[in-house]
């Protein structure tokens, strides 16, 4: 061995010592009885959406899940006239913010039930009413949105 190699040996030493007693004192201050907690997840919201729409058009919304769950899509009320059919679906809103990629969608009227209910992650989805081709003037709808 070199003079040299033999004089950085202590030294080598010194600086394992150091780690491990850095490393001791560190895990010193955890408490063992301390545990994670998650974020109170409240009751979902339920959002009211209404508006009109157009023979050809759409009317979309963006909404916010606040955490991991179920969001349920309900049409309460479409039209006039009575008994009207329309396109109801939910998705991903574009980049663009200028639409919606639904990833499911029904041909729905009106119901006091949800039409569509889908799991979601934390994040922002969109759902959108769309004409079917069936309207012939201006249509007002209102939905009901229930999200974590």
């Amino acid at each position: 061995m070199s003079p040299r190699a033999h004089r950085s040996a202590p030294v080598l030493i010194l600086v394992a010592a150091i780690a491990m007693a850095a490393l001791v004192l560190a895990s010193a201050g955890c408490d063992d009885a301390a545990t994670a907690t998650s974020p109170t997840t409240t009751s979902p919201v339920t959002e009211t959406f209404s508006g009109q729409f157009v023979p050809g058009g759409s009317a979309a919304r963006a909404f916010t899940a606040a955490s991991p769950g179920s969001a349920s899509i309900t049409l309460t009320q479409v039209g006039p006239p009575a008994g009207l059919e329309v396109g109801l679906g939910v998705g991903i809103p574009q980049a663009s913010g200028s639409g919606c990629y639904l990833t499911q969608s029904v041909q729905t009227g009106a119901s006091s039930s949800p039409q569509l209910t889908v799991p979601v992650d934390a994040g922002v989805y969109c759902v959108r009413v769309y004409d079917l081709g069936t309207l012939t003037s201006p249509t007002a709808f209102t939905l009901t949105i229930v999200r974590p």
